[in-house]
C-alpha cells in the first residue's frame, strides 16, 4: 500500500541539495528533529524525508542515544508501505506531540508514534536501513548538553548533504528557539520553516458567526 505523503517538509529550502544527495542506497535522510517548550517538552519529533522513492519503509528506522550513552540499536521500525521521493514522516513520542502536529497544520506529511522519539535536545539520532545505521544527527557517544549540536528547547534543521556520518555544517541548530513561547507561537516557527498551518478563521466569518449568535439568542 503507498502512503501518499508529498508536498512540503521542515527544511524546505534545503530540497533541491538533498535530492541531489540521493541514492538507492541511502533513501531517506534526518530531516529535522525539534524539542518544544510546551507542556511535557512537547512537541517532540524526529523527521524523516525521502529523497529518492522508498519500495518498503519496513527496512527503515530510527533509534536515538540518550544523553551521551551510546547506540541503543533501531529502537522504531516504520510501517508497511511505500514512500515517493519528498515525502515525509514525522515520528512523535506521545499524544500531546501528535496532537500539536494533527492540528495545527495541513497534513501532507505522515505522523508516526513511538517512543523512541522520546527525546530532550541532548540526545543524537540514528537512522538505519535493514539495520545498518546511514544517518545520524549528533554524536551517539556524547551528551549534547552544552555541545554545538544541542537543541534544547528548539530544534535542528537539515540544510543540505546527504546521508553520512554527522556534520554540523550540514544543519541548522536552534537551541532554545521555542523558550518561552505559546503554541501558535511554537505554530509559526514550524509554518517559517516548511509546513502549512491550518488557516485561522476569516474575521468575517468570526462575525457572521457572532451574529448567527445573536439571531439565536432572540428567537
Amino acid at each position: 500500500m503507498k502512503i501518499n505523503t508529498r508536498t512540503k517538509h521542515l527544511a524546505a529550502v534545503a530540497i533541491a541539495p538533498l535530492l541531489l544527495a540521493s541514492s538507492s542506497q541511502a533513501a531517506f535522510v534526518i530531516s529535522a528533529i525539534t524539542d518544544g517548550d510546551l507542556t511535557g517538552g512537547n512537541p517532540k519529533s524526529i523527521i524523516l524525508q525521502a529523497v529518492a522513492p522508498v519500495p518498503d519503509l519496513t527496512a527503515w528506522g530510527v533509534g536515538s542515544a540518550n544523553n551521551g550513552g551510546g547506540s541503543d540499536g533501531q529502537e522504531f521500525t516504520l510501517p508497511a508501505g511505500s514512500a515517493a521521493t519528498g515525502d515525509v514522516f514525522v515520528i512523535v513520542p506521545n499524544a500531546p506531540s501528535q496532537d500539536f502536529f494533527a492540528n495545527n497544520f495541513v497534513q501532507n506529511f505522515t505522523i508516526l508514534s513511538n517512543s523512541a522519539a522520546n527525546i530532550n535536545g541532548d540526545d543524537a539520532i540514528e537512522l538505519f536501513s535493514d539495520g545498518n545505521v546511514v544517518d545520524i544527527f549528533g554524536d551517539i557517544n556524547t551528551d549534547g548538553s552544552g555541545e554545538d549540536w544541542e537543541y534544547k528547547d528548539g530544534f535542528a534543521q537539515r540544510l543540505g548533504g546527504g546521508p553520512q556520518a554527522f556534520d554540523l555544517a550540514n544543519y541548522s541548530v536552534n537551541n532554545g528557539a521555542f523558550d518561552g513561547m505559546t503554541e501558535q507561537e511554537h505554530v509559526a516557527v514550524f509554518a517559517g520553516a516548511g509546513f502549512t498551518a491550518v488557516p485561522e478563521p476569516s474575521s468575517v466569518l468570526l462575525l457572521g458567526l457572532a451574529g448567527l449568535g445573536v439571531l439565536r439568542r432572540r428567537r
